[in-house]
């Protein structure tokens, strides 16, 4: 690169918020010429969930994708295709990827024992991360990835998409904003119909974490985020009925989480339902002082009004994943710090270690307990 384009470059990706903003408003679907103020984007694992979000990448305007990494072959050569217009280099080791220089940022959605490793190297060569969830599996190597966020250059930001759409941001906003009065309870689940996904990872716990951190985070970030922290105490109850797996895992269970302050959660995850019963998929009930929301049905009831109902904001609209990425690219333009970010990951993961350790020793388990295991 020329030094013009170097100046270039660190100009764009230092403007402020109302730059960001405009070219983020320029159409999704519209691939314009390549300029050298393009955001460089590398992506590490590129399978099911990683393709997914490449494709989101490559909507966004004013970014390359610059840089491709998988050990399986065939996702690699899939995912080239997918994005042939930006002209990928294609790397088998992840660390190669990392020292190739055209990369400003770089997304990771690999297995979920190797996110703390994969982030710590990306943050640590000074480039932007967005990290699939969740972002470890274990306390300490939590406290490892929290830590490098906490040094690095560039902005960190989880995969914990739902927040960023109507009608989980709406929802979460008009809780939070005291509207309701006080949050009280939660009653929520996330019942599957469906087999544990086949992918040679996701059923070992070993590489998944079990279900409680793969996928029950994207709740556990929800419950953070209305009650505002992290549980004092945990009680679970649960097992392996029906699903097979590499090794033991969780195809059901029943969370209960003390937040403190006459706060509490009651959770219900499974994998085991019947397909086409009304009240399984998932959902997140709120109850307040003044009034409940439905956060998925996109709800908000009143307490005391003849008129009790009303529908939560329909904005931000669009597909979540899509709106996460897109401020990903906002925040690496302007600096601002992400609403997934590195604390509420952080968060998220400690209430699945909580979870996990109350299945595993049938009692209930304080936060202090799980903090000690770091």
């Amino acid at each position: 690169m020329s030094d013009h384009t170097s100046i270039s470059r660190r100009r764009f990706l230092g403007t402020g918020v109302a730059a960001g903003s405009a070219v983020l408003m320029a159409s999704q679907h519209v691939r314009a010429a390549d300029s050298p103020d393009d955001i460089r984007c590398g992506f590490i694992g590129v399978g099911g969930r990683g393709f997914g979000v490449l494709n989101a990448i490559h909507k966004s305007p004013g970014v390359r994708v610059t840089a491709l990494c998988d050990i399986n072959r065939s996702n690699l050569e899939r995912a080239a295709k997918a994005v042939s217009d930006d002209k990928p280099r294609l790397f088998e080791n992840y660390r190669e990827l990392i020292d190739f220089k055209e990369l400003d940022a770089v997304f990771i959605a690999t297995p979920c024992n190797l996110h703390a490793e994969m982030g710590i190297a990306v943050l640590e060569s000074g480039r932007h991360c967005y990290l699939e969830k969740p972002m470890a599996i274990t306390m300490a190597e939590l406290n490892a990835i929290y830590a490098a966020t906490q040094k690095a250059k560039g902005i960190f930001q989880i995969g914990t998409q739902l927040r960023y759409g109507s009608p989980w941001r709406p929802a979460i906003e008009t809780i939070t904003s005291g509207k309701l009065g006080k949050p009280i309870m939660i009653r929520a689940y996330r019942n599957n119909a469906g087999d544990f996904p086949r992918n040679g990872w996701f059923e070992d716990p070993v590489q998944s974490g079990d279900v409680m951190l793969e996928q029950a985070v994207h709740e556990f970030d929800i419950f953070n985020a209305v009650l505002g922290g992290v549980p004092k105490r945990a009680a679970a109850f649960g097992g392996q009925a029906m699903r097979a797996s590499k090794a033991p895992m969780h195809d059901f269970f029943t969370l209960s989480l003390d937040y403190g302050d006459k706060k509490v959660v009651g959770y219900t995850h499974s994998w085991i339902a019947v397909p086409n019963i009304g009240c399984d998929g998932f959902n997140e009930f709120v109850y307040c002082t003044n009034g409940a929301v439905d956060i998925h049905g996109g709800k908000i009831y009143h307490r005391q009004s003849k008129d009790n109902k009303e529908d939560v904001s329909p904005e931000p609209k669009g597909d979540t994943t899509q709106l996460a990425v897109d401020d990903f690219f906002r925040c690496c333009r302007s600096g601002s710090k992400p609403l997934a970010n590195a604390d509420s990951g952080r968060a998220a993961v400690i209430v699945g270690l909580m979870c996990r350790k109350a299945l595993a020793e049938g009692r209930v388990v304080t936060l202090e307990e799980v903090l000690a295991e770091g």
